[in-house]
């Protein structure tokens, strides 16, 4: 009984489908996270005018609306399903 058990349960969760959106949420957090983690003091440092606050303002403002670019996408996603 608790071999059958197990194989079930094996099986369930090896072919489970999760949402997309999950997967894409993840992604957009990464690529958040590492542009401010590497960009911002690159940009802090080199500026080709010199105007670093400037030059940080316009990357954050940039990253911020590609992160919203990136979960409406997400969102979208929701019901795409996804096998592993």
């Amino acid at each position: 009984m608790k071999k059958t058990l197990f194989v079930f349960l094996f099986l369930f969760y090896s072919c489970a489908q999760f949402s997309r959106e999950d997967q894409f949420r993840e992604e957009c957090e990464k690529v958040r996270n590492r542009s401010y983690i590497f960009m911002l003091p690159i940009l802090q440092r080199h500026t080709a005018d010199g105007n670093t606050e400037l030059n940080s303002a316009v990357w954050i403002g940039n990253a911020e609306l590609a992160y919203k670019k990136c979960i409406s996408e997400a969102e979208k996603n929701r019901y795409n399903l996804r096998s592993n």
